[in-house]
């Protein structure tokens, strides 16, 4: 598998570590980095408020060595996602999802800490895929992340940093293409662009991943002066820049040897969660907003020409944050689309997209076979399932699901292919596989309902149902364990 580090590595010898403890909160009352992005000018004003905004009710995905959930900083706003490395024993953690590195928390912090972070009451999420080392393989990046596209529920705006990068060529185009698929789920992608090479001195970030993606934000980092960072990668890949320190001065946030305990670190990794959190307030202050509306503001409102030492291929565009509203679209696209079929029909469900900040009026859900549209049905904006009728068992149709609102129709999924259409007949065995389809790199959990037992059981390895006799067969679907399952009923025929 090819392996990685956190994009600090390269600061190991710029920046001494310095661990301070507190009694209740973070050793400096006036954070630099965040006195400096509520302002569009220096000198420095002493005043760190993001306004009346927090961020609460807003998942960050913090992918990562892990979160020192105990922290002060966060006052139980920690939950555990996935945790790769105690999972597979390589770096066991107790409790899981917990820090052995200081990365992680460090950069937590600087996302949704209470006195050093942007949105102080966001819902951190602990995404661990790097071990106690930092070290890390793309394999386990791509899992985690397939993770966090399943526990998201689309509709709602969340967000995801990763201070993390490989080179292209070492499946690098892997993490590109599950970033992709959660930013049309609804999540905000937020990127460290690196620190150079080993030693320290900067590159394209466009030649690492995920720094390279168009549509995440890229986030570079500056000193307390509002010079580039001489470390910080360059380009056209580069977005932004925010406060990421350099051997001057660092960035102040959480560590993980105590609740109590803070260190000073800089890089891009301290750069991107600043982004990050400041697109959890959006997100927040008007949820239904589209991952490229909250980026593009990100971007339109930074401060421009404000840096100095910048190279001439990158922007000169200093984090701002700046919480006004933002102009309404039109909808994203609908996701977590799952086809089931029985008895000559296909059932289509999906997840409501984002809304684009005004509500859904109503969804239109296509109906095709070898690509001619044979069925359309309108349904308002609260339902999110379409039972087609009359269909020829045997064959595969496609489905295309798009939200509208009052600025007019949305983005509309791909055409999404049903399992072939079967009835199904009491005493037969059939693998599940076969009559339900959700998306194609996440696989659906199967479950039956206690009053459906009679009509209806499961086999495992591979999951199979049994047809018992002939009625209904009450069946939950999810994609991971814990979430609320999509419900549906199978017509068992005699």
């Amino acid at each position: 598998m090819k392996k990685f580090r956190y994009l600090l590595a390269a600061l190991a010898a710029l920046v001494p570590l310095l661990v301070a403890h507190s009694g209740g909160a973070a050793p400096l009352p006036s954070p630099w980095h965040l006195d400096r992005i509520n302002q569009t000018s220096l000198p420095l004003d002493g005043n760190v408020s993001m306004g009346n905004l927090t961020g609460i009710g807003v998942n960050i995905y913090v992918v990562d060595t892990g979160v020192l959930a105990s922290h002060e900083q966060f006052g139980g706003r920690v939950f555990t996602g996935i945790d790769i490395p105690s999972s597979d024993g390589r770096a066991v953690v107790s409790p899981i999802g917990s820090d052995c590195d200081g990365h992680g928390t460090h950069v937590a912090g600087l996302a949704a800490g209470s006195t050093v972070g942007v949105a102080t009451q966001a819902t951190i999420i602990s995404v661990r895929v790097l071990d106690c080392a930092g070290d890390g393989a793309v394999a386990d990046v791509v899992k985690a992340l397939r993770w966090v596209r399943a526990h998201h529920r689309s509709g709602t705006a969340a967000v995801l940093n990763l201070s993390l990068g490989v080179d292209l060529g070492d499946d690098g185009t892997s993490i590109d293409h599950e970033l992709e698929s959660l930013i049309n789920e609804g999540i905000v992608v937020v990127v460290a662009a690196g620190n150079g090479d080993a030693n320290a001195n900067p590159f394209d970030a466009c030649s690492i991943a995920p720094a390279n993606l168009s549509r995440a934000l890229t986030v570079g980092a500056s000193a307390i002066n509002d010079a580039v960072a001489s470390y910080s990668n360059f380009g056209p890949c580069v977005d932004l820049y925010a406060p990421g320190g350099d051997s001057r001065r660092a960035i102040t946030s959480a560590w993980f040897t105590s609740p109590t305990s803070y260190d000073l670190d800089a890089g891009t990794s301290m750069a991107s969660p600043l982004v990050a959190g400041y697109a959890a307030l959006l997100a927040q202050q008007q949820p239904g907003l589209c991952v490229d509306s909250i980026a593009n503001t990100i971007v339109e409102r930074s401060t421009l020409g404000a840096l100095t030492n910048i190279p001439a291929s990158s922007p000169n565009r200093l984090l701002n944050v700046n919480t006004a509203i933002v102009p309404p679209t039109t909808p994203g696209i609908a996701s977590n689309v799952i086809t089931t079929t029985d008895g000559n029909s296909v059932v289509v469900s999906w997840d409501k997209p984002c809304d684009g900040g005004i509500p859904l009026t109503r969804t239109k859900v296509s109906l095709l076979r070898a690509g001619k549209v044979i069925k359309r049905s309108y349904v308002d904006a609260n339902t999110t399932a379409v039972r087609f009728t009359g269909l020829v068992n045997g064959i595969t149709y496609q489905v295309v699901v798009k939200a509208e609102n009052a600025l007019g129709l949305g983005i509309a999924t791909s055409r999404i292919s049903t399992v072939a259409v079967r009835s199904i007949r009491r005493g037969q065995i059939i693998r599940t596989s076969l009559l339900a389809k959700g998306p194609e790199d996440l696989s659906l959990k199967w479950s039956v309902s206690s009053a459906s037992r009679k009509y209806c059981a499961l086999k495992q390895s591979p999951t199979r149902l049994v047809a018992l006799r002939a009625g209904t067969c009450r069946i939950g679907l999810r994609q991971i364990d814990g979430e609320a399952p999509v419900l549906r009923s199978l017509r068992i025929t005699p």
